[in-house]
């Protein structure tokens, strides 16, 4: 059964021009991906232990995808046996109809959550909005983007397309509409300072915390947090009731197994060694104990994911959530996480996505999205054969949807013309005479037809007034030229 994932209703040329059009968003995006890229492999090289890890955490993710279903009812009995409820919902409506009722029933009014990107694939904010609960995102990343009701723009940083200035500025805005006073300045420990100071009453006030998990032990029952902010632990200690959103796909078998992937969100991601933060929950408060929620309640999802066990596609479900894949991708670095028009961005929501919610959902996204460059590949440490999976996906979507006229028309006529030397010298021929109608300041800038596509977003070289071809023969055919004869650029 197909998940069900928000998505931004303008089309995929609207929002590809939106941020192409935005040069401050395409500085802010390139400059994050490029020092977390840049961190990542600064890690790795002076960690020579990491790449060994790497593999062995890679293994342990394919094995607990490979044998998921005992292993949630193992997670599910020791889960309860610690005094946890467990809850398997199927997607976005059953989540949120579970933690309404929850809180009907606590007479819960204030929800605070901490970083998930399962409850912004589930839209949950909205849904929960909408039965009349509080929510306050307490992550700084998403409650900057809270206060702007905007989506995370990358999986780790959520706020990667808005620089300090513009977050001082938002911040200013908010501290003027409550009537408290707004950041000194536009460092980051000011403005750290302004978001502690107003999300302290948040935390104190809530009445039921919400946090995603990036593991599941199924060994002992174990929920494990990996956060870099302290905000997580709050989230999980402070209110009455903690409920934990998180995917099928989380699960592991083994302490062992952890121990082997516990590192990689932070190597592949923001270059450390270890994440700052590393939070072990098993179930709610002791009694005698003085700390920790009265309620814990686990609610496993699945929303698109059971389908792909078992077939080509199972090794996205060994995504760890780092965001490796998006500091490396190309094409995320100039039109930033928004224009996917969905949660996941970057390479890995690009084949995720139309797997979780079906290939008519944003066809786009395998199509336009990738130049099979394979730095992805590279850079992920789980192995996901990203590339592999965009060649696949354009194949389905022509196998279901059939092919353009006009593009089998198109490619027909290029092999027809390319199909040959002698074709391909006629064919330079021609376009280096036509090409002079679609030049401006020394470069192509459009075409006829239906080949003007491909320049709405790019601009080409002209083709050489001597090709190399050209020049050979002219040199071979008379010896009289100097050696010094430089071949055309």
């Amino acid at each position: 059964m197909a998940g069900s994932l928000p998505r931004d209703p303008a089309p995929w040329a609207v929002r590809r021009d939106r941020a192409l059009a935005n040069p401050r968003l395409r500085a802010n995006i390139g400059r994050v991906a490029r020092r977390l890229a840049g961190a990542r492999q600064q890690a790795y090289a002076s960690y020579p232990a990491g790449r060994a890890l790497r593999v062995a955490g890679r293994d342990a993710k394919r094995r607990a995808v490979a044998h998921l279903e005992p292993l949630l009812d193992q997670l599910r009995d020791q889960l309860s046996a610690n005094g946890a409820r467990v809850i398997f919902a199927e997607g976005p409506k059953e989540v949120a109809d579970y933690i309404v009722s929850l809180a009907a029933r606590r007479g819960a009014q204030r929800v605070v959550k901490s970083k998930s990107m399962l409850t912004e694939e589930l839209d949950l904010n909205r849904r929960l909005a909408a039965a009349g609960l509080t929510v306050r995102e307490t992550d700084l990343g998403e409650y900057i983007i809270q206060l702007l009701d905007e989506r995370p723009s990358h999986i780790l940083a959520p706020a990667a397309h808005r620089n300090r200035q513009e977050i001082a500025a938002i911040f200013q805005d908010t501290a003027d509409r409550a009537g408290v006073p707004g950041p000194t300045s536009d460092e980051v420990g000011p403005l750290a300072a302004f978001a502690r100071a107003r999300l302290r009453e948040e935390f104190l006030a809530a009445d039921i915390g919400i946090t995603g998990a990036n593991f599941l032990v199924a060994e002992t029952g174990t929920v494990v947090l990996v956060t870099n902010e302290g905000n997580a632990d709050m989230v999980a200690s402070l209110p009455p009731v903690h409920v934990v959103v998180a995917g099928i796909d989380k699960v592991l078998d083994t302490w062992e197994d952890l121990a082997a992937v516990i590192q990689q969100p932070a190597l592949s991601g923001v270059g450390q060694r270890l994440s700052a933060y590393t939070t072990l929950i098993s179930g709610p408060r002791a009694p005698g104990a003085e700390e920790g929620p009265e309620e814990l309640h686990v609610l496993l999802v699945d929303n698109g994911r059971r389908p792909l066990l078992g077939g080509p596609y199972a090794d996205v479900l060994t995504c760890i959530r780092c965001g490796a894949c998006y500091n490396v991708c190309p094409v995320y670095r100039q039109v930033g996480g928004h224009a996917y028009g969905s949660t996941y961005a970057g390479p890995i929501g690009a084949v995720e996505t139309p797997l979780l919610a079906g290939l008519n959902f944003l066809p786009e996204l395998p199509k336009s999205l990738c130049t099979l460059c394979n730095a992805c590949v590279d850079a992920c440490p789980m192995d996901i054969a990203l590339p592999d999976h965009f060649i696949t996906l354009r194949r389905q979507q022509v196998d279901e949807r059939g092919e353009p006229s006009t593009t089998r028309l198109t490619y027909r006529t290029w092999g027809r013309l390319w199909s040959s030397p002698r074709q391909y010298q006629r064919f330079l021929a021609w376009a280096r005479r036509g090409q002079r109608f679609m030049m401006r300041q020394g470069r192509l800038v459009r075409a006829p037809g239906f080949l003007g596509g491909w320049f709405e977003t790019r601009d080409m070289p002209p083709i050489a007034a001597e090709t190399f071809h050209e020049w050979w023969a002219r040199r071979a055919s008379s010896p009289a030229l100097s050696r010094s004869d430089e071949a055309p650029s």
